[in-house]
């Protein structure tokens, strides 16, 4: 066992997210230690062949336990977006500069050669080599004499003249400022020697501003999470990480843009008893968001408009892909009859669900289930991409029934509203809501009509769809279920306002389904996107996750006020 304890000097922890540079990143990855301890390696004057063999070892390792402060005793600061100036203009080029280094570190070996052949004394050579050193690092010298140098880049060196770029210092303060990942291998001679040298010299992981202090331990306290099963996906290493890093050095020079190698691992937390806590619950039909952008001026669609635009989505999607459809993306077996497994979806994403919500649709998406088959998410994601070469500006160009026009944009973290987000329909969460209205799979009757008895048995039944929806996509039974016509969060609107949905087209097979909206609490953490009802694969019964340790919304008698 090798166990490796950071102290966050400053107690707060500043990394952005891998997947989007406004979220942080919480705990510290294994790889973003590695990292650390492969740079503090190389910024030695002679790296030491001792301590790469440590790094050599530790890359090939399991994915450590980790102990930290949990996710909810992690205060978060919200991210601010900072303009920061763009250094040096175009005074000095970057390729003076790494030009101008090159020769120094070769006149610094020569140094070193002349020193020792001289036994350490000031001979000529050495004398000529430091006046030699000295004129290299007058930085001075590339923009003297006064008058050589361009005014327009001069004048672009000053405060107003400088380009500024946008960027964001994601925070988190937690409870704890010790983080301890921990290692079962026993590592063999040296390498704990080595790595406790190593480890004495980082002074930061993440941003610059967070300073640590790292250390081994020869007892690791219990862990807080678990590597190999649950729902938190955090980077790792693997063997030839180093050498990676090496070679992908070389490329960007430490200054052009660059990305940490990884290799992704799932994380399960671990209770106080020292087991490891339930796993989030994911339904059969969850799975990745491909997210497109509706444009700036038609943000004014509707979200009762949602089936209509899901069915432009998919006719989309099928119409760039290659015959025959498999049956993973067309939701049908060669014979005409539905697929029993999951396939993929197609929704809407709406503003709802806080207090400025006015139920607009921000955008679309396809949902690929993590059960998809890979004929099937090659298929689709191949289309996307014929879809988009289609248009000369990349965009996809949707059209509605009537023939109106919709131009999509396929859009990647960072996104600049929340309703686009995928955390925002996928976070882990007891309490669920619906953002549009859950088809239900059979008509549960009279809601609004006869006598009391009969809408009562009516409701009871419409409590039970529900349920058996939550079962038909894998989840578990809700711990209590509120069903409404009225929407049961901001921004929704009301199920009568929905167009009616039927399904089926051929003769004597089209059902009209009910609409309602339900707020759910389960026992177990359920994490998203979460679609129920029959018509989940178009976009209504999405569900969207309510702030933790919140009561299902109560209606009027626990059931739903009447239709006016």
């Amino acid at each position: 066992m090798i166990a490796v304890e950071v102290t966050l000097l400053t107690g707060r922890y500043v990394a952005t997210a891998h997947h989007d540079r406004r979220e942080h990143e919480w705990p510290p990855h294994p790889a973003r230690l590695f990292s650390a301890l492969v740079a503090t390696w190389a910024d030695a004057d002679v790296p030491d062949a001792n301590e790469r063999h440590a790094l050599e070892w530790l890359e090939g390792q399991s994915a450590p336990a980790i102990t930290a402060s949990r996710a909810e005793d992690v205060a978060v600061r919200r991210p601010v977006s900072h303009f920061v100036p763009v250094n040096d203009a175009s005074v000095v080029a970057g390729a003076q500069y790494r030009r101008r280094v090159e020769r120094l570190d070769d006149d610094l070996d020569e140094l070193y050669r002349e020193l020792e052949s001289a036994g350490g004394g000031m001979t000529r050579a050495v004398e000529r080599l430091r006046d030699k050193i000295d004129k290299e690092r007058d930085v001075a010298s590339m923009v003297d004499p006064v008058g050589a140098t361009n005014p327009k880049a001069a004048v672009a060196l000053l405060p107003d003249g400088r380009g500024k770029q946008e960027r964001q210092f994601p925070s988190v303060t937690p409870d704890c400022s010790l983080v301890t990942f921990c290692w079962e291998a026993a590592p063999p001679s040296g390498v704990t020697t080595a790595l406790d040298a190593l480890l004495g010299r980082v002074t930061r992981i993440g941003h610059s501003s967070s300073l640590v202090s790292c250390r081994l331990l020869l007892t690791a306290p219990e862990p807080t999470m678990r590597p190999g099963t649950g729902t938190t996906m955090l980077r790792c290493t693997q063997r030839g990480q180093l050498a990676a890093l090496e070679q992908m050095y070389a490329a960007h020079e430490g200054i052009r843009p660059r990305a940490m190698p990884f290799v992704g691992v799932r994380y399960a937390h671990v209770d106080t008893e020292g087991g490891t806590a339930s796993a989030a619950v994911r339904s059969d039909v969850a799975g990745e968001l491909v997210v497109f952008e509706l444009p700036g001026a038609k943000r004014h669609l509707p979200l009762t408009r949602t089936v209509e635009l899901a069915e432009a989505l998919r006719g989309a999607i099928f119409h760039h892909a290659d015959d025959p459809l498999p049956e993973g993306l067309s939701g049908h077996l060669p014979d005409g009859r539905p697929s029993r497994d999951p396939h993929i979806a197609f929704l809407a994403l709406p503003n709802v669900g806080h207090n400025h919500a006015d139920g607009r649709l921000m955008g679309m998406a396809v949902m690929l289930p993590d059960g998809l088959d890979e004929a099937a998410a090659r298929a689709a994601l191949r289309a996307i991409g014929l879809w988009e070469r289609a248009e000369p500006n990349g965009q996809c160009r949707l059209t509605l029934p009537g023939g109106a026009e919709l131009d999509l944009q396929r859009k990647q973290p960072p996104f600049e509203f929340k309703s686009l987000e995928p955390q925002s329909w996928s976070r882990p969460s007891h309490d669920w809501a619906s953002a549009t209205p859950i088809a239900l799979p059979k008509n549960p009757g009279r809601l609004t009509q006869g006598s009391p008895a009969a809408r009562a048995k009516a409701w009871a039944a419409a409590e039970d769809q529900v349920r058996q929806s939550c079962a038909h996509v894998g989840l578990p039974e809700p711990a209590s279920i509120a069903v409404s016509l009225d929407p049961l969060m901001i921004g929704a609107r009301p199920a009568a306002a929905f167009p009616v949905f039927v399904q089926g087209s051929r003769r004597g097979d089209a059902v009209r389904r009910r609409l309602v909206h339900a707020a759910l609490r389960f026992d177990a953490e359920v994490e998203g996107p979460v679609v129920l009802g029959s018509g989940r694969f178009l976009g209504l019964g999405l569900m969207r996750p309510l702030p933790e340790r919140r009561t299902a919304p109560e209606t009027r008698n626990g059931r739903g006020q009447d239709e006016r």
